[in-house]
Order: structure tokens, then sequence, then C-alpha cells
């Protein structure tokens, strides 16, 4: 059965091993998840508002300018920026993009409160390193008394101060104009096809979506599939926008455990050069993770932008514009008609912890060192 859903820089190793220490001295610099602090949630001292009237009084109440750290992209802040001011016109705000290169400093700053920022993003390999610094906002009570309109599913049920407004799913991409039609994956366990051995398709060293496998097959299974990978030799790559460019431009045949909105991206860009296609079950991860920095000055406000985040209008933004990183708990989104019906392998809250050492396993398991 065809199990495929869906549409139709690479480095020498030395660059690569360079640029997968700048992955693992970031993941050392923040201090991964692996030991991260239990935070006690008291649910009679969090933040919560009577009323949506309320709130919105209390954030234009709160003068000043709310400041928001996003991974969006610029196009994409541009647009988030004008339907809030739209819909609150008495809140002034400020986004800024935050890329990977910027989380280490972030979080120092955060930690040694030097920052003013009201809404901060939460990338999941520091994720809990950031929790003992937000705001106690009781995001889920207020959803559940009808204070707050978003689904329950995007907030941590454990934290619920933190909320993720959009999702990443896995597959992969190919090149139809020189990958044999016969070679095209139509499960997991074909990229072990001998065919496909020896540089016949690219492997990102950042294995996120391959650990994101664990929830469905479990470790063992995923570090043993992790191993069988890397014995079929394939070309190591960092930084899967450029890789799967370089595909589409002739250089490579296929990409493994492609990030969905990447190569999506690129498929639009490249559609006789580029497909991408999902397999099932489908890597899922949740994304746009946000909370809200504790001692904020805007705390209301940073409030009625995470339920923003949450709107229909703003998950089309990020179908759209991102493109496809929209939460797949969110009625009528494309990620959520994608995976109807479908197995997935869902990443939820209770995994983020645990993240960091998952990844050093498959790292070592493929002969990449790993950080002390």
């Amino acid at each position: 059965m065809d199990r495929r859903t869906g549409m139709g820089v690479v480095a020498r190793r030395g660059a690569v091993l360079a640029a997968f220490m700048v992955v693992s001295l970031t993941l050392a610099a923040c201090g991964g998840d692996e030991k991260t602090p239990e935070v006690p949630v008291n649910s009679d001292s969090m933040i919560t508002y009577e009323s949506h009237e309320a709130l919105v009084k209390a954030a234009e109440d709160e003068g000043g300018t709310l400041k928001i750290y996003t991974s969006t992209q610029p196009e994409s802040i541009e647009v988030i920026l004008a339907s809030f001011q739209d819909k609150y016109p008495n809140v002034d705000v400020e986004i800024t993009e935050q890329s990977g290169s910027d989380t280490p400093r972030i979080l120092l700053e955060v930690q040694g409160e030097a920052t003013d920022y009201d809404v901060l993003y939460l990338s999941q390999e520091v994720y809990g390193s950031y929790l003992p610094y937000l705001e106690q906002v009781d995001m889920l009570s207020m959803v559940k008394s009808g204070v707050l309109d978003m689904p329950e599913e995007m907030i941590n049920p454990k934290v619920p101060y933190t909320m993720a407004a959009g999702s990443g799913m896995a597959g992969f991409s190919y090149n139809p104009k020189l990958l044999d039609p016969s070679l095209v994956p139509e499960s997991w366990e074909d990229f072990l096809d001998p065919a496909l051995k020896g540089k016949k398709f690219l492997v990102d060293i950042e294995p996120v979506n391959l650990a994101t496998m664990i929830p469905a097959w479990g470790e063992d299974k995923v570090y043993e599939f992790a191993e069988k990978i890397g014995e079929q030799e394939p070309v190591w790559a960092r930084g899967e926008t450029n890789a799967i460019t370089l595909m589409g431009a002739g250089e490579y045949e296929l990409h493994f455990a492609s990030n969905y909105h990447s190569a999506y991206r690129a498929s639009l860009e490249s559609p006789e050069t580029i497909e991408v296609a999902l397999l099932e079950p489908i890597p899922v991860r949740l994304t746009q993770v946000q909370g809200i920095r504790k001692g904020a000055d805007n705390v209301a406000g940073a409030t009625l932008f995470l339920e923003h985040m949450a709107s229909q209008e703003m998950q089309d933004v990020l179908d759209e514009m991102e493109p496809q990183q929209s939460s797949i708990y969110a009625e009528g989104s494309d990620l959520a008609k994608l995976i109807e019906g479908k197995e997935l392998s869902l990443w939820t809250w209770d995994y983020f912890p645990v993240m960091p050492a998952y990844l050093e396993e498959i790292l070592e398991t493929w002969g990449f060192p790993s950080a002390e």
C-alpha cells in the first residue's frame, strides 16, 4: 500500500563537524534540559483575568511598548504586527525575529534580568531552562472559563503559562527528474534500500525529526534505525534550506527526514525539481512555543498576543507565509487537514525535557562528537 501523503550549503565532513560543534556548543552554553529544575505550579498564585474585557483594559492600562521575540520570518512579522495593532489599537507593540544563534544570548539576558522583552520564544532545546524565568499566567484555566479563545491542546497542561501556536512535521523531499521512480520511498525503511547506499541521499546532522519518531517507535528502534541510516553512507549536511535548494538544482536526488515546511517552501520555488511527501508515522512537533517573562511590564498585553497567535487569522499566516507551520490543533488548518486519518509520532509536551539526550544518542550513533 502506498503510504505517501502530501505533495507530489552541503559540506564536506570537516565543515559538517564544525557546524555540528556550533549546535553542540549552543546546547552546552544554554545548559540543555536534561537537568531542568522543576518549577512548582501553584494554581492559587497564578495570574488570571476575570474576563476578556478586563484583560484588554489591563493591557491598555499597562502603557509602554509590548516587546515580543518570535521565530517567524520578517514578512510574517509585518502581517502579525499589523493584525494585532488593528485588533488592539491602544496597545503599542514591537516584534523581533529570533534566530537559533540568538538563543544563548537571549537566555543569558533573561537569566541575568538584562532584557525588557515581554514575550519570549522558547526553543525546544532549552525550553526547561526558561521555565524559572516565566510569569505564571494560567492560560489553561482562562481558556476553560472562556476568558481566552484558543484550543486547550496548544497549552502545556503541566506548565499552563507556555503555549505552542504552531506545529512542525517531517517527511522527505526529492528531485523527481533525478531519482529513479522505483526508489521513491514508500516507508521510512525504504531509505535502507541497498540501492540508496553510498552518497545517494542527504541527511541533516541535526536529527530532531528522527528523534521525533521515538513516541511511535520507541528509543531502541529509533537508535537501531539511526545506525542503519549511518551505514547507508549518506551525504551529511547542515542547513536544510541550502541542502534542498542544491537538490533542486540537480546536485542531489533525495533528502531524508526533511522539515515539511522547508521542503514545501522549496517546492514552491522549484516545483519541477523538488517534491515533498509524508511517510507514516508522521513525526510531528509542537513549535512556535512562547511564554511571558517573569517581571514583564506588559503581562496582560503579552497574554493577548499569545491568544492572537492561536486565532484563525494567524493560523492562516503560519500556513501561507511561514509556510505550513500552523498548529495541528487549529481547526481547518492546513496541517490539521494533512494529518487527518494518518498515523502520527507526536512529540508532546512531556517529551520536551529529554530532546537533548535523544539528539546526543543519535549523533553518537552516527559517529559525531558530543558536547561535554
